[in-house]
């Protein structure tokens, strides 16, 4: 299923035994990024059905903003959503060979950094009870507001892959039990509503940004200065950098352009995507904004858990 925005494909239900029964026979895979997205790809291009494969291959060529995949394998057994943020790789293989082989599919390769999750390319989103307050992935209790990912990073065509704004940002749902969605909001549908003197300010580099509350606080975490929060993507779509109480304009015309954007942001619903256990979605990052409502969490071992990976284009 299309639209102007997403896209939606299901692996159909007749296909999903023997799909998880080839993803359960596969050996233990280990951690080692490489062997999952190679053995991933592999295993998906064995046993996915011939139009899946095909859907895939046309979104990669010409993708949407975002993208879900329904019904594909899960873990196979019950795991309890780890309650620091972190859990053993190794008993992840069903996910991390879904999660990293679809990626390969797609053409994205992951990335990670050294700032944040303590350079491992997988987030655990799961609520963390110290963290409940926080605007992290591992908060719940406070509204995620609209927002990009590391948006203090750099923005420009070619920025190395560890210092460069992700692309993308793609999930697996090992469980979502509240049902809690995640907002998308596309950038050109803000721009859209926005005078054009307002989007050209927003161009100029006239713009300071700190670094997101889940870098860590060692005195290293990046800064930047001097840098637009709109500018256009090798695909001709503007790609945008934003985090509430993040990014200062630093002159009095981009201070107002600024408050125009954040009047404007604050009137719009965007849509909303549910991450289920064993489902697959992937947005643009620099495309789109996402945001988190509060929740309660389920039973500690019970409570929402999505796996998060960042990713970079090839040509995008």
């Amino acid at each position: 299923m299309h639209s102007i925005t997403g896209t939606t494909f299901s692996l159909p239900e007749e296909a999903r035994p023997a799909v998880a029964a080839a993803f359960a026979a596969a050996p233990t895979p280990g951690a080692d990024t490489d062997h999952l997205l190679d053995h991933g790809a592999k295993l998906l291009r064995n046993c996915l059905p011939p139009q899946l494969l095909a859907d895939l291959a046309d979104w990669r060529h010409q993708p949407t903003p975002w993208l879900t995949v329904t019904g594909l394998p899960a873990t196979g057994r019950h795991l309890p959503t780890p309650l620091d943020g972190f859990c053993d790789e190794a008993t992840l293989g069903t996910a991390n060979l879904v999660h990293f082989g679809l990626l390969r599919l797609l053409a994205l390769s992951p990335v990670a950094y050294r700032w944040e999750n303590e350079g491992r390319p997988i987030r655990n989103v799961a609520p963390r009870a110290e963290a409940a307050d926080t605007q992290t992935s591992w908060g719940y209790a406070q509204p995620l507001d609209w927002h990009t990912d590391d948006s203090v990073l750099d923005h420009t065509a070619g920025a190395p892959a560890a210092e460069a704004i992700p692309h993308h940002l793609s999930f697996y749902g090992m469980r979502n039990t509240e049902s809690v969605p995640t907002d998308l909001l596309l950038v050109e549908e803000v721009l859209a509503a926005l005078p054009d003197s307002t989007v050209q300010a927003l161009r100029r580099p006239e713009y300071a940004v700190t670094a997101p509350e889940s870098y860590a606080s060692d005195g290293e975490e990046p800064a930047r200065e001097a840098v637009p929060m709109v500018w256009t993507l090798p695909s001709g779509h503007p790609g945008l950098r934003y985090g509430p109480g993040r990014v200062t304009g630093l002159t009095e015309g981009a201070e107002a352009a600024l408050a125009a954007f954040e009047t404007r942001i604050a009137g719009l619903d965007g849509s909303s995507v549910l991450i289920g256990a064993g489902d697959f979605h992937v947005f643009d990052n620099r495309r789109v904004l996402h945001r988190r409502v509060p929740f309660t969490p389920a039973a500690p071992g019970a409570g929402r858990w999505l796996r998060r990976c960042y990713a970079l284009g090839a040509t995008s």
